[in-house]
């Protein structure tokens, strides 16, 4: 039974069944029209083509509600701040009986580690290293604050870097660097 049939016929049937007020049709020409419009929803759901502009409709708020609902969710600030790459286990350890590493704990130089002056004397292992030890120096922060988004094979001896450093809460710039291999490791050109 669809909605047209329930709220039509069954007050037809109902204002024959008992006689008073429900046989009498409203007499105001508002509450006529006020009714004529109510009904013209469940008219239309009635017929196919209103079936289906329903269910779409129905799919469309629910596809809103599930879009919403995922960007009311979105990551934290916090996740920013954790590289993407670790430092390799060998050049994250400083050199306890090097001079140099006295020198330059003495000159101030705290904030360079130990991946950024590996990078800097020898080409880097990976593409990735490489862009991120390159575009911290660039920018001017340490390297745990860089982090390779992307990487995109050109050729063999050619790979694009997608690189993001966290400089302050609010400049977070990116670069797209080229890489390539040289030496048996990786420089930017």
């Amino acid at each position: 039974m669809n909605a047209e049939a329930t709220s039509v016929r069954d007050t037809e049937a109902i204002g024959r069944g008992i006689p008073g007020r429900w046989s009498t049709p409203p007499s105001d020409s508002a509450i006529r029209a006020v009714q004529a419009l109510g009904m013209v929803p469940l008219r239309l759901l009635a017929t196919r083509m209103g079936r289906r502009v329903a269910a779409a409709t129905v799919l469309s708020l629910l596809l809103v509600g599930v879009v919403s609902a995922l960007y009311s969710h979105a990551d934290s600030p916090a996740s920013l701040q954790r590289p993407l790459i670790a430092a390799p286990a060998a050049a994250s350890k400083p050199a306890s009986g090097s001079h140099a590493a006295g020198a330059a704990k003495a000159a101030g130089a705290s904030r360079e580690t130990p991946l950024a002056s590996v990078a800097a004397s020898r080409p880097a292992k990976d593409p990735q290293h490489a862009a991120v030890a390159w575009y911290a120096k660039r920018v001017g922060v340490a390297p745990d604050h860089v982090q390779a988004l992307q990487e995109q094979r050109v050729n063999a001896t050619t790979t694009k870097v997608l690189v993001m450093a966290q400089v302050s809460q609010t400049n977070v710039p990116s670069a797209f660097l080229t890489v390539k291999r040289v030496d048996g490791g990786w420089k930017v050109p």
